[in-house]
């Protein structure tokens, strides 16, 4: 080898001993970790594999809950009760007469037992206020198998009747008298004619128009509305033919006997009529009227001395009393126990000759012997188990008539006439037991994904599962919290970054740091007492003490401190070299700042933003304090609406069994706060990298 070849070769040895063989390898000049590097550096990897795996635990719980409260059994409260205490061998109990009624099929829990609903019969006395025409208007249309009249049937509503089939039975209850009252001030009437009456209501301007010793007053008239029995009583009394005589002078009209009551005690000079029982629970604020110098009382009303007593009647027909057993034992009922009743709703026991006639119209309509002598009739009606009485009466008419009905309803409900469940014991292998009167039943209830996105009501513990509320109330709250802050936010972010000297931005930036860390609960009472009372005095009282506008205000003050600080770190990163760029084209500050700098920080600031709507959705405290402690499907900002993290909040701090409907719900709403916020950040990432730009 020449030694030209030898020299060659040299450097490349020299290069092999510094680098070693392999060329392509870049040199390591990094000094090699000491031992308590090495700690830290597995102190830090395990702290980031801890916060992944917690992630992923969190997720985990909250996606297993979620799925639960869609496909677990779940139970819910029906606001029923057993009645009686039930034994493990009875497969028939009633049930208080409140809340959602059962259906056919359920699965029901007492206590640890399932039970199969085979039948549920509701087993309900409606009784509706319409009048006593209007209650035979729908009676003759067969939507009601009982009608509360106040006066007789008419020629007319029996023709209406024929013609769907139905004949009308009347059953004599008792005895009204109509009561004329004035307002106490009005110390010169205190009595009339019944010609004096057809003035008064009638043509009468003033009350000295009736007679010259009373005031020169104009009459206020207030009478029941022209479907009232009452009225069609006291217009056949007054003006025979003329019925519309009583409504000449505009009176004002109602169907309901406190307006009328309200308008007399309002007006001195007012007149009203209604039932005798009505102004017998008001006789200390208003005065009656003794009508040809009678004054209605027990006595006078049977002997028919008072000119203004009339009978009171319930209607029913044979077909509805036989077809509906219930029907039947209802009218059985009333009949033998309304005396025991009558004079405590306030009015009058029909003779025991009126009665013991409706008694035996009751026999013949069920196809049963009269006696010729009607003072044994008692003895023949039957004896009423209630407890075997199935089925819904429907009840319509006078406003007179109802407070007796419903009194006699109690009665019937109280003695037996309750909701029944007939059920199958000990279902899905539970063991059938015997469960204490009052004991709480649940049904078995499970919500779908339809009903939970477009409910408007939120009740997992009556089976209401609509989420609507709770996510409208958080998006409102959280749109009023960007509303106001981040027009704060990024104009003290733009002042901080272009406009303040170095020494203000290094004292302002860390006061502003330093407020994000006062206690949320802090801001939720500042709402409370400071925001709230200070909408009452520019809006009034429409603001309710806790509101949506209050506490969206409060929460964006919360983050302002969150908006500026990030916008103001990202307007501070643009080079100043653009600022330079820009003077240097002849424009000023401002529209360096608006025109340069801002779009320059662009993805800096929406991503600022972003996160601050992320907190204001995640915000607890002051919503839980200031926003209103219960699901409201409204718009209204005035009004107190419960937000996700509200309800979460509120709910998770009672006294919640593991395992129930409510419990399991609080996951299905953190799911579903969990995934708004996660589209929060995709979409924060998105926005950052379309905007993005580099330096």
């Amino acid at each position: 080898m020449t030694p030209s070849g030898k020299s060659k070769r040299e450097p490349r040895r020299l290069i092999d001993e510094a680098l070693g063989n392999d060329h392509r390898k870049k040199s390591n000049l990094q000094a090699k970790p000491r031992f308590h590097e090495r700690i830290i550096y597995v102190f830090l990897l395990a702290c980031g594999l801890l916060s992944i795996l917690t992630t992923i635990g969190i997720v985990a719980v909250l996606l297993n809950e979620a799925v639960s409260f869609f496909t677990r059994q779940q139970w819910s409260a029906t606001n029923k009760a057993v009645f009686a205490e039930i034994s493990e061998d009875i497969t028939a109990f009633s049930t208080t007469a409140t809340g959602t009624p059962l259906e056919d099929g359920n699965i029901i829990r007492i206590g640890d037992e399932q039970m199969l609903v085979e039948r549920y019969e509701r087993n309900a006395i409606n009784i509706a206020i319409t009048g006593t025409g209007g209650g035979f208007t729908v009676f003759c249309a067969g939507d009601t198998v009982i009608n509360n009249a106040s006066r007789a049937i008419t020629v007319g509503e029996q023709a209406a009747c024929a013609e769907n089939n139905i004949d009308p039975i009347a059953f004599r209850v008792g005895t009204d008298a109509l009561a004329i009252v004035v307002n106490p001030d009005n110390a010169m009437v205190n009595d009339a004619t019944m010609e004096e009456l057809a003035l008064i209501f009638g043509e009468a301007e003033t009350w000295a128009d009736v007679r010259n010793e009373w005031p020169d007053e104009p009459i206020m008239r207030f009478i029941p509305g022209t479907d009232s029995g009452t009225y069609d009583f006291l217009a056949e009394e007054l003006y025979g033919d003329e019925p519309e005589r009583l409504l000449v002078n505009e009176p004002v009209t109602s169907e309901d006997d406190e307006q009328l009551a309200r308008g007399v005690r309002q007006n001195p000079y007012a007149v009203a009529f209604f039932g005798y029982a009505y102004y017998a629970e008001n006789s200390d604020s208003l005065k009656i009227l003794d009508i040809d110098g009678v004054t209605p009382s027990a006595d006078t009303v049977e002997d028919g001395s008072y000119a203004l007593s009339r009978p009171l009647y319930i209607y029913s027909t044979a077909t509805y009393m036989q077809e509906n057993e219930a029907v039947a034992a209802f009218i059985d009922y009333y009949l033998v126990h309304v005396n025991e009743d009558i004079e405590t709703v306030g009015y009058f026991p029909a003779s025991d000759e009126a009665l013991n006639e409706a008694k035996a119209t009751w026999l013949q309509a069920m196809g049963q012997d009269v006696p010729s002598d009607l003072s044994t009739v008692d003895s023949l009606l039957p004896e009423v188990d209630l407890y075997a009485q199935n089925g819904v009466i429907e009840i319509a008419g006078s406003s007179t008539v109802a407070p007796l009905t419903d009194r006699i309803a109690d009665r019937f409900h109280e003695d037996g006439f309750l909701p029944r469940v007939f059920v199958e014991r000990g279902y899905n292998d539970t063991q059938a037991v015997t469960h204490r009167g009052g004991q709480e039943i649940e049904v078995e209830k499970r919500p779908t994904l339809v009903e939970f996105f477009t409910g408007t009501e939120w009740i997992p513990a009556t089976g209401e599962f609509g989420v609507l509320p709770l996510v409208t109330s958080t998006l409102i709250i959280s749109t009023i919290a960007m509303l106001v802050s981040i027009p704060m936010g990024l104009g003290a972010a733009i002042y901080l970054s272009e406009y303040a000297r170095p020494n203000v931005r290094k004292t302002l930036k860390p006061i502003l740091e330093i407020l994000a860390g006062i206690p949320t609960v802090v801001y939720g009472f500042f709402a409370l007492t400071f925001m709230t009372p200070l909408l009452r005095i520019f809006f009034g009282d429409q603001v309710q003490i806790y509101n949506m506008l209050s506490a969206g205000i409060v929460v964006g003050i919360l983050i302002i401190p969150l908006v500026t600080s990030m916008s103001e770190d990202a307007l501070h990163a643009v080079p100043d070299s653009l600022r330079e760029a820009s003077y240097g084209l002849g424009a000023n500050r401002l529209e360096t700042s608006i025109k340069v700098v801002v779009p320059a920080a662009l993805s800096g600031i929406l991503a600022a933003f972003i996160v601050a709507i992320s907190r204001a959705i995640g915000e607890t405290m002051i919503v839980a304090i200031a926003a209103g402690s219960g699901p409201n499907f409204t718009f209204n900002v005035f009004e107190g609406a419960e937000t996700m993290t509200g309800h979460i909040a509120r709910i998770s701090g009672g006294d919640l069994s593991y395992d129930s409907i409510d419990y399991n719900s609080i996951f299905a709403i953190g799911l579903t706060l969990f995934v708004m916020t996660l589209a929060l950040n995709v979409v924060s990432r998105i926005i950052t990298n379309r905007f993005r730009e580099e330096y």
